[in-house]
Parts: C-alpha cells; sequence; structure tokens
C-alpha cells in the first residue's frame, strides 16, 4: 500500500515498481511501531514537544524500512531508437582440418547452439532482433536468409557442412558476416567456430572493420586431432637416458621419405605409396643430457610435413678434466662420466655438464679458449684448481693467470694484493667487550679501545657490539658505520658497567654467526679466563687491559696487544687496519684446513701449500688457511645476475686421498642440473606454440613446490619468460609461448627456480616452428591455432565461448533499473539517531 502511494506520486520520474514481496506486513510492522511509541509518551506524561519529536522520528523511521522493505525502483526505458533489433551471425568453418573429424566438430557445433540459445534468451524478442549461419571453406555460403533469432539455435544444429575445398578463408567469411551485420543496421555480434588455420593468417582488415563497427567476435575452437595425409602420429618416449637407444615412432599415410634430424644426426627411411596407414620406426641415441628434440620431416606428394618432438634425457653429468685431477678416479660412473682431454687440442667445452681444470693455466690452452669457456660456464659449472707451486713463492701463481683471462669476472677470488689493501671491501668488524666484575678498574681502558676501532671505519663497513660476562649482555646489533650509527656505539659504550664472572665463550658463538668474507674480531678482555672452547672464524685481535697474556690459544686467533696501565691507546697499532702489502704469493707448508661452515668439503687431508688471493665480496669461503691470516683455500661463487653461472677454487693441490663422496658432493654444487628426481617436465610444440608442463616430484619427504618460475635463456642472448601457473594437484604448473622465429635449432638452458632451493639449469635445444602444406592448403593442418583465436576475441571485445557465454551488453539496449532502498535504510537510520538524541534530552 505505501510503496504504491509512493510510485503514484513518483510517476512523473518514470515507472515507479515495488518488487519487495511481503505483502502488507512491512506497514503493519511501520503502524505498530507508531502507536507503541504514542503509548509509551502518554504513559510518561503527556505530549511535550521533545516527546513529540522522538514519536514523529520514530514514525519516518518505521515508514522508510517499511518502503525499503518493498523495495522500489524506478524503470527508465531504453531510446525507443535504440531499441531496433539488429543480427546475430553464426559463422562455422567447414575446412577440412575442421570436419577431418566430424563426431568431435559435430558436438562443438552442439555446443555453440547452446551458447547460442544463452544469447537468444537475453535479447529482447520484440526488438526486432534476426539471426544467420554462414559456413566457409575455399569460399563463402549464406545458409538462406535472416530469420527471427528464436529459430538461430535450431537453425545451427542443421548445419551440414559443404566442404567447398581443404583451404580456410577466414578472413572472407569475416567480412562476409559484418557486410550482413552492416546491412541490417549496424547492431549485432558475431559467433565463430573455427581451428583458427586461416589460409592468410590472422584476418587483419576484417579485425580492424569489427573494431570500427563495434561487433564483437566471439570464438569457440574446434580442430582435428590428426593430419589429412602424410605424417598422421608421431611418437618419442617423454624420458631417454644417455646412450641409451631410442626409439621414434610414426604412423604416414601415403608414399615419401620420413627424415629424423637431430644435431648431426640424420635418419632417411623411404615410406611406399598406400591407402592405409603405415608404421615407421627410426632409433637414435643421445650423448648428452637435458630437454632434447627430433625434427621429423615426412616429404611427399603433397608436399613437406614437419613435426618435433621433445623428451628429458636424464643420466650421468659429464665432466671434462684438464690435467691430472686424480681425485676424479673415484667418482661413482652412474652419476659421474670424466672425459679427460688435451688443453692443445680442447673439445667444446657447451657440451659438458662441469669443467675441472686442474694445475693449468690459460697458456696452457689455445688463445682465446678462456673466452669459449666464459661462454660454456652460463650452463656448465666451473671447477678451477691452482694446484702445487709454480716457481717461487714471490711468482705469481696460476689463480693469477686466471684472474687476468676473461673468466676473471665469474672467480670466487683476486689473486692481486695490491688491489685488496688500496681499497678493501666492505669490512664486517664485531668487537667483544669483557664487562665481568674483574674489569671494573679496566672498563675505561677497554672503551679506550673500542672506540679506537670505531675511528677506523669507514661508512660502507659494518660494526657489531657484544659484551660477555657470565650472564647475557645487550648487544649492539650490527649495522652499517655510518655517522649516526658510531655516534649511537660510543653512547653504548658509554653506558657499559662491570658485574659478574668471565665466559666468553657464549659470545664468541654469537661472533661467528656474524662472519663474512672480510670480517674482523677485537676482543678486549683482562685475561682473567680460563681458555676458551670456542675459537672465531675471522682475524681476532685479542687486546689485553692489564698487560696479562690471554690463556693458551687465544694469541693464535690473530694478532695479540698487552696494554699495561691503560698506556698506548692513542699510539695502539692494529695490524688488520694496517697491513703490510704482501708480495709472497704462496703460503707453502703443509696444514689441515679449517672449516668456515660445518658442511665444509675437503677438510681431511693435509694440504701441501696454498695460493694467496682475497675474496670477493659474493664469494662463499667454505675452508681457510689454519694459521692467520686467514686465507681461503676453497671458495664458490653463484652468479647473482645469471643463477647458472656456478664456479669454485681450490688454492691449493687438492689432496689425492680426498673421499670420493666429498669430491661428488663439491662438484654437485657446481652443476646447473643437480636435481634430475626432482622435477617432470613435458613440451608439446604446436608450430610456433610451445607448451610446457613441469611437476614438482616431491620424494625423499620433500615439500611440495607452491610457487615456480621459469625462463628460456638462449645462447644468442635472448630470454624467454615462463609465466609458470598451478594447475590440477599441488605441485603441478603450466604455461604457453610464442617462440620467435627461428630458422635452426636453438640452444640455450631452461632456468627453473624455486624458493629455497639452488637453480636448476636444464640444457635445452629448441625447434624451429613447423610447417605447412604448399599453396595454404590444410591437408596437413591439424589441431587448433589458440593464438589466431584468443587475438580476435581479445581485439573485436569479444569471448572464448567455452569458457564463458556470450554477453548481449554491446549489442542490446534494455530498460534501466533503478534502485533507492539502500537510499532509504540510510534515510532510516540518521531519523533514528536523531529519535534517540532527542529522547535523552530533559524536557
Amino acid at each position: 500500500m505505501l510503496c504504491d502511494w509512493v510510485a503514484a506520486l513518483m510517476h512523473v520520474v518514470g515507472s515507479v515498481e515495488c518488487r519487495g514481496g511481503f505483502g502488507p506486513w512491512p506497514e503493519l510492522v511501520a503502524l505498530g511501531v507508531t502507536v507503541l511509541a504514542a503509548a509509551v509518551l502518554f504513559l510518561r506524561g503527556g505530549a511535550r514537544p521533545h516527546g513529540l519529536a522522538s514519536v514523529l522520528a520514530l514514525t519516518l523511521v518505521a515508514g522508510l524500512l517499511a518502503l525499503a522493505a518493498n523495495q522500489p525502483r524506478i524503470v527508465k526505458p531504453a531510446d525507443p531508437a535504440a531499441r531496433q533489433g539488429g543480427l546475430v551471425v553464426v559463422l562455422v568453418d567447414v575446412s577440412d582440418s575442421v570436419w577431418r573429424s566430424p563426431g568431435a566438430a559435430r558436438q562443438t557445433l552442439e555446443r555453440l547452439a547452446g551458447r547460442v540459445e544463452e544469447m537468444v534468451a537475453d535479447l529482447d524478442p520484440e526488438a526486432g532482433w534476426q539471426g544467420a549461419v554462414l559456413q566457409f571453406a575455399d569460399g563463402v555460403r549464406e545458409l538462406g536468409a535472416p530469420q527471427p533469432v528464436r529459430r538461430l539455435p535450431g537453425m545451427v544444429r542443421a548445419l551440414r557442412p559443404a566442404i567447398e575445398g581443404d583451404a580456410s578463408r577466414g578472413a572472407a567469411g569475416l567480412a562476409r558476416a559484418l557486410a550482413m551485420i552492416r546491412e541490417a543496421g549496424g547492431r549485432g555480434a558475431v559467433l565463430l567456430m573455427s581451428d583458427g588455420h586461416f589460409a592468410e593468417g590472422l584476418p587483419e582488415s576484417a579485425l580492424r572493420a569489427a573494431q570500427a563497427a563495434g561487433v564483437p567476435v566471439h570464438v569457440l575452437a574446434s580442430g582435428s586431432t590428426v593430419p589429412g595425409a602424410g605424417l598422421v602420429a608421431a611418437d618419442l618416449g617423454p624420458e631417454q637416458q644417455v646412450g641409451h637407444e631410442a626409439v621414434i615412432r610414426a604412423t604416414v599415410l601415403g608414399g615419401g621419405e620420413l627424415t629424423a634430424t637431430r644435431g648431426d644426426f640424420t635418419a632417411t627411411r623411404t615410406v611406399p605409396d598406400s591407402d592405409r596407414l603405415r608404421p615407421v620406426r627410426l632409433g637414435t641415441r643421445f650423448e648428452a643430457r637435458g630437454l632434447r628434440h627430433v625434427r621429423l620431416r615426412f616429404a611427399g606428394d603433397g608436399g613437406d610435413q614437419a613435426r618435433a618432438l621433445y623428451t628429458l634425457v636424464r643420466g650421468p653429468a659429464r665432466v671434462l678434466a684438464f690435467g691430472r685431477a686424480p681425485w676424479l678416479d673415484g667418482l661413482d660412473p652412474t652419476s659421474w662420466i670424466v672425459e679427460r682431454a688435451d688443453p692443445a687440442a680442447p673439445p667444446d667445452p657447451a657440451r659438458y655438464d662441469l669443467m675441472v681444470i686442474d694445475g693449468l693455466a690459460p697458456a696452457d690452452f689455445p688463445s682465446g679458449y678462456d673466452r669459449a669457456l666464459l661462454k660454456a660456464v652460463r650452463r656448465t659449472g666451473l671447477f678451477l684448481v691452482n694446484g702445487g707451486l709454480r716457481g717461487s713463492v714471490e711468482s705469481p701463481q696460476r689463480i693469477a693467470d686466471w684472474n687476468e683471462s676473461a673468466l676473471s669476472p665469474v672467480l670466487p677470488v683476486d689473486s692481486d694484493p695490491r688491489k685488496f689493501f688500496a681499497n678493501p671491501p666492505r669490512r664486517d668488524v664485531v668487537i667483544m667487550i669483557d664487562v665481568s666484575g674483574s674489569m671494573s678498574g679496566s672498563l675505561p681502558v677497554a672503551r679506550g679501545v673500542a672506540e679506537r676501532v670505531l675511528d677506523q671505519l669507514r661508512p660502507k663497513d659494518s660494526v657489531a657490539i657484544l659484551p660477555f660476562s657470565d650472564h647475557t649482555e645487550p648487544g649492539f646489533s650490527q649495522r652499517a658505520a655510518t655517522p649516526a650509527a658510531l655516534a649511537e656505539a660510543r653512547a653504548f659504550l658509554g653506558r657499559l658497567q662491570a658485574g659478574g664472572g668471565t665466559a666468553p665463550d657464549s659470545t664468541l658463538r654469537a661472533a661467528a654467526g656474524l662472519a663474512s668474507n672480510y670480517c674482523a674480531y677485537f676482543f678486549i678482555s683482562d685475561a682473567g679466563f680460563a681458555p676458551p672452547s670456542t675459537s672465531p672464524q675471522c682475524f681476532t685481535t685479542a687486546v689485553s687491559t692489564e698487560g696479562v697474556s690471554f690463556p693458551g690459544g687465544v694469541a693464535d686467533w690473530g694478532q695479540e696487544i698487552l696494554l699495561r696501565g691503560g698506556r698506548g691507546i692513542a699510539a695502539l697499532k692494529l695490524e688488520y687496519f694496517e697491513p703490510e702489502e704482501r708480495t709472497r704469493f704462496y703460503r707453502p707448508g703443509r696444514f689441515r684446513a679449517r672449516p668456515v661452515e660445518e658442511t665444509a668439503l675437503l677438510i681431511g687431508h693435509d694440504v701441501d701449500g696454498i695460493a694467496t688471493a682475497f675474496p670477493r665480496i659474493d664469494a662463499e669461503v667454505v675452508s681457510l688457511h689454519a694459521s692467520a691470516p686467514p686465507d681461503p683455500v676453497l671458495a664458490f661463487r653463484r652468479d647473482p645476475a645469471h643463477p647458472g653461472v656456478a664456479t669454485a677454487v681450490f688454492l691449493g693441490p687438492v689432496p689425492e686421498a680426498a673421499p670420493a663422496d666429498e669430491v661428488a658432493a663439491l662438484l654437485d654444487r657446481l652443476v646447473g642440473w643437480n636435481a634430475q628426481d626432482r622435477y617432470d617436465i613435458r613440451l608439446r610444440q604446436t608450430g610456433n606454440r610451445l607448451g610446457v608442463d613441469v611437476v614438482v616430484l616431491a620424494g625423499g619427504g620433500a615439500p611440495t613446490a607452491t610457487g615456480l618460475s621459469g625462463s628460456f635463456r638462449l645462447d644468442d642472448g635472448r630470454t624467454l619468460g615462463l609465466a609458470l601457473r598451478p594447475v590440477g594437484p599441488p605441485g603441478r604448473f603450466r604455461a604457453e609461448l610464442t617462440l620467435p622465429a627461428l630458422q635452426r635449432a636453438a640452444a640455450g638452458r631452461f632456468v627453473l627456480e624455486e624458493a629455497g632451493r639452488p637453480p636448476q639449469v636444464i640444457p635445452i635445444d629448441l625447434a624451429p616452428g613447423a610447417t605447412r602444406g604448399p599453396g595454404g592448403g590444410e591437408t596437413f593442418d591439424f589441431g587448433v591455432d589458440a593464438v589466431v583465436l584468443e587475438t580476435i576475441a581479445a581485439r573485436s571485445g569479444g569471448v572464448d565461448l567455452a569458457r564463458t557465454a556470450p554477453a548481449t551488453d554491446r549489442i542490446a539496449a534494455r530498460d534501466r533499473d533503478v534502485y533507492f532502498h539502500s537510499w532509504m535504510i540510510s534515510l532510516a537510520v540518521t531519523f533514528l539517531a536523531a529519535a534517540l538524541w532527542i529522547s535523552g534530552r530533559k524536557g
């Protein structure tokens, strides 16, 4: 009732309708609220002004809510001129490549009819909409005159293809559909069923016309599963083993010559002419790991046909070794294939998974081979062993020669002492200061020594301060040594107080957690404690504030300084900050390397001297010389910009008795593809479209991957990104990409990156796109060219009918409903607040 009165009052702005469906109940509830409010007002003492205002406000609230419950709306009629209908054209590709599999094509046609029904139901039957069906192959044919649009689904189901040739003139078909829509007034849509294998490729001119006319082209893909002749089917097992026979199976129809090519390998089989399918088998062997392909070509009477078949080749890593390297002999041959080569006539290093150079210099190789090694290291790990002493200790060693070669940018160390001492990299400094009770008299001396250390720091250095006693002391966390940070550090030193016993072990362990390639520790104490069981991992300057020598072992950490009575702080000479330039390039003498990390390798046997070198800032030092200074023995580096570049250096001769399992573990860190059992990879190529499927195999308790990124990095410098997206069960990922124009197979690396794991760099060779038959015919075409169909829909504003129903918003004008019950609810809340405020006031 109430809503009907409002509708009568608002007829001037349009037709108002009520759609609540609650009958008279909202109005009855509103009336009850009004009566109840009036009764309460009467019982509380009569009609006072503020009471009447409160009742009035509550009445408005109830009335507004009653109106809102009936959901009133204003119906805005569409412009009568815009209500005129248009034309919906169904455009069906009836060429051979679509209807070679008639069952599949008929099923797709039925699906298209269903989408047409959904569209028809959304169009105004009184607006004069019509529908038409066109089919195209070599030419275009109209299947009768346009009919009322409600008959269009039946017209689609009744279609019987009239094959006019094996070509698909998609541009002509689309142009005719647009012309019909234009003749019908310009309003309409096209529903296209095709495989996208058009004779002229993407119908550019027709697409521009559709865009200009505002006509969306919706697409539904339908394609044959096999070619019409020639190479009907081909298969190569998804996985192969290095050196084992791989069988290529093909099925052909008709006569011709079938050729399989893979690098330098070629196998040819002549197939007699026949009108029956014939199986053909060809054999090959893969000599290298990675994602490999075989390219099949069938040349018959109808023309040439080509297809690329990919397989994942697993097997032992191939190691190219130069020099003696006797410690390689113990490697397990099921995991490692070691091939020794003459440095005077070296093979192409890019064919191997790892290169080992033991005790040789660049001069032992042909000129320019260092550049070949640098190019190969993008996908091939490199282990460079300096070997024993060359010449005298004052002579530059082999590592110095490699630092002067093209390989220098990827090596983890630098052997030039002058460069290092002239401008050392960022230094990470840790000050450990004794604050036990025995330091109460010499704590000012300790502060003075610590401030002397702070005076030596540059802004690019870092500093941390760790006080110690027999209980946990708050520290000064590691941070860049900016002027502001140094001021805070000095203030921190000023707040230190002495108390408790002396127990430096826990602090030494905490300092070890701050170790880096360029770290220095300063240990300041009165030396009144038992020998610690923990030794630091960096060069350490131990300063005694009472002039007492430190207990056994501490002096061996680096430099020991004994201060007496606090004298000499101003002239304190800290060797770490004032090193003498080293002129010796080799440290002779047998020693047992000291580990930097728990999993350090090759530390169980004596090393007969090392070349002196300095780790680069992004290197990982695994072991050090047993005594100061802490020269690196084994160091790794992985290039931050190129995750496939992994190198390692051993700066002395590798012990011949090195355990084979440790040698294997070291080499495994350098091999780009060292997790062969982690990923199952499948590639499929249609024309220049490449599909990639990756399954992460979570064996051995490893967690299933939730994210994965990948890319193809070609040797010519191009990088093709992969948008791997999760599909199906956890651990499955898929991506598709369009390959660039390739005239021949392109070598490169498939890089897979997973959080928390080293990247996998898998060798790959990509095949050129497959070819079609001559003359633009479709005898050999099959499948769907998804790129063409997706482009047509995207550029015209259409949709993929396999995923969603066609929208009619762009082509059909409709009445527009304007609901305003939400505004009534907002107004009711406002009046309710006013009623509560009024009732709370004292009259």
